[in-house]
């Protein structure tokens, strides 16, 4: 079993939100998630946060179907997306929450990753979170809706090259 969490930009829905590639790439994921996951016995499990300027919404574990359901509704938001102390803050919980040395935990991080109004982490602290949660917790943290221009600065915060998924430009 491997657990799955949706860590969701809410800013990104002022581009009409349903309309983008990084709408798209969530949506397959979680379509691709729900097939998989069909007859297992003992099937993933999946979580979700929100976020804008702050952590708007939490739920360490949700029904694929009721995050689907979530992702058709318009996502209200406040500008300016923290998304540096949103991956650090989330992975932390996840780890408190779901101590199991045994399952991978997925973060799948969705954006447009155009800005930065994050308080409590920078990209140095952030990238030695990432590399340890990694190495002592089996971690993997995925980008999904990068700019090509982006490449170096999830590489200084320790993605791994395989796991940034990037838009056509």
């Amino acid at each position: 079993m491997a657990y799955f969490h949706f860590l969701i930009d809410a800013s990104v829905s002022h581009r009409v939100f349903q309309n983008t590639p990084v709408y798209t790439r969530i949506m397959d994921q979680l379509e691709h998630l729900f097939e998989i996951n069909q007859n297992k016995s003992n099937p993933d499990q999946v979580g979700l946060t929100i976020f804008d300027d702050h952590l708007r919404l939490r739920m360490l574990t949700i029904p694929i179907s009721e995050l689907r359901n979530k992702m058709q509704q318009t996502l209200d938001y406040k500008p300016g997306s923290a998304i540096i102390d949103a991956m650090a803050m989330t992975s932390s919980w996840i780890q408190e929450q779901l101590d199991q040395a045994d399952n991978t935990k997925h973060v799948l991080v969705f954006s447009d990753f155009e800005e930065n109004a994050s308080r409590f982490y920078t990209v140095e602290t952030l990238g030695e979170l990432i590399k340890s949660y990694r190495e002592e917790y089996g971690f993997e943290f995925y980008a999904f809706g990068l700019k090509r221009s982006q490449e170096s600065l999830f590489i200084k915060m320790n993605f791994s090259l395989e796991n940034l998924i990037f838009l056509e430009e």
